[in-house]
């Protein structure tokens, strides 16, 4: 009787303790119309200075998520602890004053960006987390379609590539901003050498709208040029695509040199002559960049790839994917694999980085690699490169990204390509790069020297990931490609 008692004690308890947890509810407004499919994000902030946003992973607060399917208008989803969190459950949340926002993420084209068009989304709510108390946030405004506003020497490209379209199986494009010179429009009969530009992680054709993208990159210095400034992940689930041709992705590289490029030189007086039309990126569209060059030799005569991606998978962001029972996660010693350095301190882990990339779903930057270079499975979705749960790395995985280590192409590969390839490839990255891609560069470098192929390939002592752009390197880039204008 007494082992009863307190049973029913627990449970009474445990009741109250129930009815009284703070929750949070979310409404759809009825200016929805119809009932919405897709992922309910809820954002939290405890310190307002920050505002509302997507999850810091060196500085993280409480967030959630739930699918909903066929949510109708004027209706209410909550959250409590079945929802998806990170860092910690919704049952974990410390009494306080928070600032809540909500997102429903319905797009399934494009990678999961929460600031999508035609995504909803709340206003800020400031309420105190206690027990008995509530949240109210209201799905009420759907995010615009962004405007690219054209003028006479911006123009924007919106290309339907039939090969990336067969590939999807639906209406794939191509997206860009295309940039004159001033001499453009007087010199009717001139026609000009062309520059893509593959903006790295974030970077979209909108970029050239403001000045920044002009300063980094050099564009309207030196001789005059036609420049192309490419989206490099629009309407891929799975992160940058990097103008790659991708196994998962579809042939974005092939896209770009027998559909886009022809499109253009028939819509702007662009020289026909591949030697006149170049190719430069950061980050990951550095990667794409020396891709290109690499795998279609002739259709363009010099690269810039700057702070790119892993060009050598020998030391992928600080692991050697063909290492034996290699780890994303943790090193031989079993000490976490540190990420994101910053003068000389990681700022936080490889561990900690994926938990927040697989808590935000598809399109992270890692996930971007198994789709860029991997394969896919049976759903079409990218092999697993790693395990999510423990980081063991999957040998039969890593084997079939090896076409995409570009170190080992130049070994397999350079000979043959020696004549189509010499002075045109230009490596640049900072010695004291964020990710490690410094430690790539040098393999690269190493393997480039063992092929005696000509190309240009350079560390620059004290510069990181994003501090090598400044006027000097800017100047330098522009200079080199001037040279290489006939």
């Amino acid at each position: 009787m007494k082992r009863l008692l307190t049973v029913c004690l627990l449970l009474l308890t445990a009741i109250a303790g129930h009815a009284q947890a703070f929750k949070i509810y979310v409404h759809l407004d009825t200016a929805a119309h119809l009932a919405q499919t897709g992922r309910l994000y809820v954002f939290s902030v405890t310190d307002t200075a920050y505002g509302v946003q997507d999850p810091d992973p060196f500085r993280p607060t409480p967030s959630f998520y739930k699918d909903v399917r066929n949510w109708q208008p004027g209706t209410v989803q909550e959250i409590d602890g079945a929802a998806r969190a990170y860092p910690i459950p919704f049952d974990q949340l410390k009494p306080g004053f928070y600032k809540f926002a909500a997102i429903l993420d319905v797009d399934t084209i494009e990678r999961n960006n929460t600031t999508t068009p035609g995504n909803w989304y709340s206003r800020d709510v400031k309420v105190e987390v206690r027990a008995g108390n509530e949240a109210h946030i209201h799905l009420a405004r759907q995010i615009p379609q962004r405007p690219f506003r054209e003028r006479d020497s911006i123009k924007l490209v919106n290309f339907r590539s039939a090969l990336l379209s067969k590939f999807h199986r639906s209406d794939r494009f191509i997206k860009a901003g295309v940039v004159l010179p001033a001499s453009y429009s007087q010199d009717t009969n001139r026609r000009y050498p062309v520059v893509f530009i593959i903006p790295g992680w974030g970077g979209t054709h909108y970029d050239i709208l403001g000045p920044q993208a002009a300063q980094r990159y050099g564009i309207g210095t030196g001789k005059d040029k036609i420049y192309v400034y490419l989206n490099p992940e629009t309407q891929t689930r799975f992160g940058l695509h990097a103008f790659v041709d991708s196994r998962v992705n579809g042939p974005w590289g092939k896209a770009l040199v027998e559909e886009l490029i022809p499109h253009l030189t028939s819509q702007y007086r662009i020289d026909r002559d591949p030697l006149q039309h170049f190719v430069m990126g950061q980050s990951s569209g550095g990667y794409g960049a020396l891709w290109l060059q690499l795998n279609y030799p002739k259709s363009f005569g010099g690269c810039w790839a700057v702070s790119p991606d892993p060009v050598d998978f020998s030391n992928f962001t600080g692991v050697d994917l063909y290492e034996p029972g290699a780890n994303l996660y943790v090193d031989k010693t079993g000490a976490e694999r540190p990420f994101f350095i910053v003068d000389g301190k990681p700022l936080g882990t490889l561990k900690k980085f994926v938990a927040l990339e697989d808590f935000l779903g598809d399109g992270g930057q890692l996930q971007s690699f198994e789709a860029e270079f991997g394969v896919p499975d049976k759903q079409g979705r990218p092999q697993l490169m790693y395990n999510r749960a423990t980081g063991a790395i999957d040998p039969k995985v890593v084997a079939t990204w090896q076409a995409y280590d570009l170190g080992r192409f130049l070994l397999t590969h350079y000979k043959k390509l020696a004549k189509d390839l010499d002075q045109k490839v230009h490596v640049y990255a900072g010695a004291d790069d964020n990710f490690f891609l410094d430690k790539a560069v040098l393999l690269f470098r190493e393997k480039a020297a063992r092929v005696n192929a000509a190309m240009a390939i350079e560390l620059f002592p004290g510069a990181n990931h994003w501090t090598i752009w400044n006027p000097a390197f800017t100047q330098r880039v522009q200079r080199e490609i001037d040279q290489r204008i006939k």
